[in-house]
């Protein structure tokens, strides 16, 4: 018999929703107390300028993806879940009203060329900030059932803010998982877990939800005023965007455990980071400041960039143009971008083509 007891003091929500998310999940030390602030968060989603979506992921099946979902829906705030939805069922889904979706076998988000996948992830884009709305021209019946619908071309905005969870095998689309808080699945080894009955779990946990929502509406303006004035220095730009929620949440309901959340957030930050599609201008732009470093100079020709590039071994540049290596053009193209230009520099009697350091000071206090 599932033993989940509601504590009178409001503050101790975060502990019960821990606990009942421990109880039925095998995943990493601290993603229960991530689940658990998260859907607590869910109760008060307008509070929040961003709200980060959170990505249930795995390697293969039978990993307790689809577990960990229909969990969240039981303690979230007005749970909707979908699977194989279009782009203009999901706007007039929001549209409708303030709820969590949750989109289960997420992975077709992912591809990068299907015009529904490409829709959808518009949207999803969009939709993880307050705010944000999807345009459509109104339609409308000439009159009978049996006349076609025009458009009227009047616009109508479908607003799509509101908490979502994605459920996947894989990794998710990288502009999405940049909206994203990660919760990876693994399958489970030795852990024993309770067992779980959809209907009675689902029955049993509704007093924790309740608990949940009453702890929001009471502690709304606590948590919102502590969002407006703090921030999570630990994390830098989207991530510290993305987690604020949580952490403003944490220090009112639980205090105590902030330092856990950091910890737990910077090491979820990291994986995200290691887990990303190779950018390689940004790549680039490091490779050369570790090339003027090693070479203690000021300004360097473009062919002794090019060597020094080609023969780090690890790096990518040597089996550039198939497998001919980076050449000057293509060292000019991917710099061109941090406007980034070479230079007339002259090497003994000759000019040759180079780069100055200084040129590149601004890129790598930017983006390195």
């Amino acid at each position: 018999m599932l033993n989940l007891p509601i504590r009178r003091d409001p503050a101790k929500v975060v502990e019960d929703l821990e606990e009942f998310f421990s109880r039925f999940l095998a995943v990493s030390d601290g993603l229960p107390l991530v689940l658990a602030l998260w859907s607590l968060s869910t109760h008060m989603f307008e509070c929040f300028d961003a709200f980060p979506y959170v990505a249930i992921t795995s390697p293969t099946k039978r990993c307790g993806k689809t577990r960990a979902c229909e969990l969240v829906s039981f303690v979230c705030f007005e749970p909707l879940q979908v699977v194989n939805i279009s782009s203009a069922a999901l706007y007039r889904v929001l549209g409708r009203g303030k709820r969590t979706l949750l989109i289960d076998e997420a992975e077709s988000l992912s591809h990068p060329h299907d015009e529904k996948a490409v829709a959808l992830r518009e949207i999803l884009n969009a939709g993880y900030r307050r705010g944000s709305v999807v345009v459509r021209c109104k339609r409308r019946s000439k009159g009978t059932k049996d006349e076609e619908i025009e458009d009227t071309h009047e616009p109508e905005e479908f607003p799509t803010y509101c908490p979502k969870v994605l459920v996947l095998i894989g990794r998710l689309q990288e502009t999405l998982a940049d909206r994203s808080i990660e919760i990876r699945m693994e399958r489970r080894t030795g852990v024993e877990l309770e067992r779980f009955r959809f209907a009675r779990v689902q029955a049993e946990t509704r007093p924790l939800q309740r608990a949940a929502n009453l702890w929001a509406g009471q502690s709304r303006k606590r948590v919102e005023d502590y969002y407006q004035n703090n921030d999570v220095p630990s994390l830098k730009d989207r991530e510290s965007e993305l987690w604020l929620p949580l952490f403003s949440v944490c220090a009112i309901a639980a205090p105590e455990r902030l330092p856990e959340l950091e910890s737990v957030a910077l090491s979820l930050a990291a994986e995200k980071s290691a887990a990303e599609a190779a950018d390689y201008s940004l790549q680039l732009l490091k490779d050369c400041q570790h090339v003027f470093s090693e070479a203690k100079r000021d300004r360097l020709p473009t062919s002794d960039m090019l060597v020094a590039l080609n023969h780090a071994e690890d790096r990518p540049w040597s089996g550039w143009s198939h497998g001919r290596g980076l050449n000057a053009h293509g060292l000019s193209k991917m710099l061109r971008a941090f406007q980034i230009q070479p230079q007339n520099l002259r090497n003994g009697v000759q000019i040759v083509k180079g780069y100055l350091r200084h040129s590149f000071q601004d890129a790598w206090e930017r983006y390195v």
